[in-house]
């Protein structure tokens, strides 16, 4: 098949989180399974731009079998700082890289890049699939978000052939702005299991932060007010009595930064409190190697990838109670939740787990369960069947 997908960040620009993230796994193994799979986006790499010579590389030789076609923004600050991303050029390249894809597969919801791939899709009348990875709700910029709604989006979402939900509660928001629910599939989060399989020694990521000899409570992610990494900060403070504790913050900047610092130095810990700024996978896998504990604190989750990448490590996780697994993964004793918003509730729960530990089986048997059925061979194989059938449906009217 001809695959391609609109997104408004790839990679390398992997600071955005969990949507690029899931696009390159995504698209890195319907490749290796034989498929042509471009990718249309834009050059926004947050505060800056993708480097050129970065660029014109990945352009001429690709990235992980994937082709990728990369647009210039009008102003990178304005995609950094409102997330409005808009590159002319792509508007007039949009018709003709839907006539030569099969499937077209739009990667989160209300940016420009959606409305031409729309229009171009309209008029062509072609099939294509939308993944909103989380941005259905009205979560900040909400004036922003309905105007665009009533311009776009709501013609964006209804008019999908298939919606790809990566939670039960997006699965439900979708049904109530008028999505219908045959259309709606379950796609997770999902991990690249051989990038698992051999895990590095432990001690790396400790030696090479100077926190040696502690006991690491550890957050990933970006550094945003919906993240609620503050929450997490407010529950250290109750763990002033456990001096051997360090908790570290590993993400990139994403708005929130500032005034997490001030609030780090509000309580006094400074050095107990280590903020990294981006990790690549490696200083990843390390940093979660090394913990005793990851923290999942959000004041909005779906089904959250730190969990994944936590799980197949084999490190507990505790997560905010706004996570939402449903019944898409049964519960299991390596992981626990506090109720959302609550840094009391949230202490409680780090001191228990401290104190009890998760035993080795529970920490294999969740570790096994993400390398099987939430690694990306997986979900590449769920999406390469949705494709298929909206192909042979369409073909057929």
């Amino acid at each position: 098949m001809r695959i391609s997908f609109v997104i408004p960040y790839f990679y390398p620009a992997m600071g955005y989180g969990g949507t690029p993230r899931f696009a390159y796994e995504l698209a890195r193994v319907l490749a290796r399974r034989g498929h042509r799979v471009k990718v249309l986006t834009t050059d926004s790499a947050g505060r800056s731009r993708i480097p050129s010579d970065v660029i014109r590389s990945i352009q001429k030789n690709g990235v992980g079998g994937i082709q990728v076609r990369y647009y210039r923004n009008v102003s990178s600050q304005l995609a950094y700082r409102q997330r409005f991303f808009f590159p002319p050029r792509m508007f007039f390249d949009m018709r003709r890289e839907v006539m030569q894809s099969d499937v077209l597969h739009i990667h989160d919801l209300r940016s420009l890049l959606d409305v031409a791939a729309h229009s171009a899709l309209r008029s062509l009348h072609k099939p294509y699939v939308l993944s909103p990875h989380g941005g259905l709700q009205h979560l900040g910029k909400r004036t922003a978000k309905t105007m665009f709604d009533l311009l776009w989006g709501s013609a964006i979402l209804k008019e999908a052939a298939a919606l790809c939900a990566v939670s039960p509660s997006e699965a439900r928001d979708a049904i109530l702005l008028g999505v219908e629910k045959q259309k709606i599939h379950n796609f997770p989060s999902a991990v690249d299991a051989g990038q698992y399989r051999s895990l590095p020694e432990r001690g790396r990521f400790a030696s090479k932060w100077n926190v040696n000899g502690r006991r690491i409570i550890l957050y990933l992610g970006r550094l945003h007010w919906i993240k609620g990494v503050d929450i997490l900060i407010e529950s250290f403070r109750l763990l002033s009595d456990l001096p051997d504790v360090q908790l570290v913050i590993a993400g990139p900047d994403d708005g929130a930064e500032p005034s997490l610092r001030s609030l780090v130095h509000e309580i006094g810990f400074g050095d107990r409190v280590t903020l990294t700024g981006f990790l690549n996978d490696g200083e990843k896998t390390e940093a979660i190697v090394d913990s005793q504990i990851v923290v999942v604190p959000s004041r909005s989750e779906g089904f959250p990838l730190a969990l994944l990448e936590s799980l197949a490590c084999g490190r507990p996780v505790i997560m905010s109670s706004a996570c939402d697994l449903g019944d898409w993964m049964p519960k299991q004793p390596a992981w626990s939740t506090f109720l959302s918003e609550d840094a009391v509730d949230l202490a409680r729960s780090l001191r228990a787990m401290l104190q009890q530990g998760v035993d080795e089986q529970s920490l294999m048997n969740a570790r096994n369960l993400v390398l099987t059925a939430f690694s990306s061979d997986t979900l590449a194989a769920r999406a390469e069947g949705l494709y298929e059938s909206l192909m042979a449906s369409y073909a057929s009217t």
